[in-house]
C-alpha cells in the first residue's frame, strides 16, 4: 500500500482527496496527512479528514518532514508560485510527487525541481488528467503512425470568467506574486490542458510531448487584470506539426475547447468532456466517448509507477512538461509584454458584483476566424484595432525566463 500526503485541502485538492478517501482501497493507497495554509477556510473538509484519521498541518514543509519515512508520495495541489519550492522540499524529504498543472511558470523552476527529484531518486507526475482518458484514442493512433505525418493541430476556446474567479486567491490574473512569476491566464492555467494535449498529439510518441523550437504569440489584457485574458499563439515543433491556440476569458459566449488535428492520412477531433474521434481517409471512423474516470486513471498511473519504482510508466512526467512550460515562456517572450486592450474596445457585463465580467467586443468571432484561417489576430485581413504584431521567438538553448518580456 502506498501512503500519501496532500498539499491543498480546498479547491481542486478536495476533488483529489475525495478520490483517495472514497477509492483508496481499490487504488491500494491510504491518505495519512494533509496540509493547507488556511484550514480555517475549509472547516467541513478539515473535520471530515480528522474523522478519517488524517493528520492535519498548517504548513506543507512541516508535514513533509513529519511524514518522512512513513509516506512514499505527496500530491501538491497548491498555488502556481508554490509548486517549485514545495516539490523541491517534498523530494528532499524522500517523497515522490504528483503535481497539479501547470508545473511552474518558468523553465528554470522546472529545472530546479528536476534537479532535486533526480538527486533524491524520486519521480513526478503532472496532473493533465485527460492524457489518461479518452484522448488516448488519438495519442495511440498518432504514436502508431495510423494517421501518417501530423501536419497541424488547432484549438479555440472562449471561457468567460467572472470577478469572483479573480478574487478566489491572491495570484489569479497576476503576472507576479512577490518575487515569483505566476503568468496566470487562460493559456497558462485554466486552458493550459489544451496546450499540453496538442503538444502530446504532435509528438508522435507515447508519453512524450513535442519539443517547441519557436513561438509567435500575441497576449492581451482587457479590464483589471495583470496577466493575459486574450491570447493567440503559434508553436513550431521539432517534430514538424504546427500548433495553434486561440483562447480568452473575455468572450461574450462560452465555447470549446475543441482540438482539431490534420494529418496526411486523416483527421482527429477532441472535445473536452465529449470524447475523441478519428476519421481516416479510407473511410474508417473510430470514437471514444468521454468518461468521468480520467482522474482516477491518472491517480492509478502515478501509484503504479511509485509502487513498481518505474518512472517510465508515467504518462505525463515532469520532464516532458518542461516542453509545455517552454512553449508558454516563449509565448510571453514573443509578445514582449501583455498588451492592454483600450477601454473603448471592452465593457463590463452584469452589475458591480462578483458575477461581473469583462467582454471584448466581437471577440467571439475574432477567435473563431483566427482558428479557421490559421492566423494570429494581427494577421487577419480584418484585424482588430487593438492587435499588435509579434515576431517569432527562437527557443534554442532557452533556459531562463525572462529575456525580452517586460512586466508593466
Amino acid at each position: 500500500m502506498v501512503h500519501l500526503a496532500i498539499v491543498g485541502v480546498g479547491g481542486y485538492g478536495w476533488g483529489l482527496i475525495r478520490e483517495l478517501l472514497d477509492g483508496g482501497e481499490g487504488l491500494d493507497c491510504r491518505l495519512v496527512a494533509a496540509a493547507d495554509a488556511d484550514l480555517a477556510a475549509v472547516p467541513e473538509h478539515a473535520d471530515e479528514l480528522r474523522r478519517r484519521g488524517v493528520a492535519l498541518y498548517g504548513d506543507a514543509v512541516e508535514m513533509f518532514q513529519a511524514v518522512r519515512g512513513r509516506c512514499e508520495a505527496a500530491y501538491i495541489a497548491s498555488s502556481i508560485p508554490s509548486h517549485a519550492p514545495l516539490t523541491v522540499a517534498a523530494a528532499r524529504c524522500g517523497l515522490h510527487v504528483h503535481l497539479e498543472k501547470p508545473p511552474a511558470a518558468t523553465v528554470q523552476e522546472v529545472d530546479e525541481m528536476l534537479g532535486a527529484l533526480d538527486a533524491a531518486g524520486r519521480m513526478c507526475l503532472v496532473g493533465f488528467q485527460a492524457l489518461h482518458g479518452d484522448m488516448r484514442l488519438i495519442l495511440d493512433a498518432t504514436a502508431a503512425g495510423r494517421l501518417g505525418r501530423v501536419e497541424s493541430i488547432t484549438c479555440a476556446a472562449g471561457w468567460p470568467r467572472m470577478r469572483e474567479y479573480y478574487r478566489r486567491n491572491d495570484w489569479a490574473g497576476r503576472l507576479r506574486r512577490g518575487e515569483r512569476w505566476v503568468l496566470d491566464g487562460p493559456v497558462t492555467n485554466a486552458l493550459a490542458h489544451q496546450v499540453a494535449h496538442m503538444l502530446a498529439m504532435a509528438s508522435g510518441r507515447a508519453h512524450q510531448l513535442a519539443t517547441p523550437t519557436a513561438v509567435r504569440a500575441e497576449l492581451y489584457a482587457a479590464g483589471p487584470v495583470e496577466g493575459h485574458n486574450v491570447a493567440a499563439l503559434e508553436v513550431q515543433t521539432a517534430e514538424g506539426p504546427l500548433v495553434r491556440f486561440f483562447a480568452s476569458h473575455a468572450t461574450a459566449g462560452s465555447f470549446g475547447p475543441v482540438i482539431e488535428l490534420s494529418a496526411e492520412r486523416g483527421r482527429a477531433v477532441y472535445a473536452q468532456r465529449q470524447g475523441s474521434r478519428l476519421t481516416l481517409d479510407d473511410g474508417t471512423e473510430e470514437t471514444r466517448p468521454w468518461g468521468p474516470g480520467e482522474t482516477r486513471e491518472m491517480i492509478a498511473n502515478f501509484l503504479e509507477a511509485v509502487r513498481t519504482g518505474d518512472p517510465s510508466r508515467l504518462r505525463c512526467p515532469l520532464a516532458e512538461t518542461r516542453k509545455f512550460v517552454l512553449a508558454l515562456d516563449g509565448a510571453h517572450e514573443s509578445s514582449g509584454r501583455v498588451h492592454r486592450i483600450g477601454r473603448e474596445h471592452w465593457h463590463f457585463e452584469e452589475a458591480d458584483t462578483d458575477r461581473q465580467r469583462v467582454v471584448v467586443g466581437e471577440l467571439d468571432g475574432i477567435l473563431k476566424a483566427a482558428k479557421e484561417q490559421g492566423r494570429l489576430f494581427s494577421d487577419l485581413p480584418d484585424a482588430p484595432p487593438w492587435a499588435v504584431a509579434a515576431d517569432p521567438f527562437d527557443l534554442d538553448g532557452y533556459v531562463e525566463f525572462p529575456q525580452r518580456f517586460v512586466c508593466e
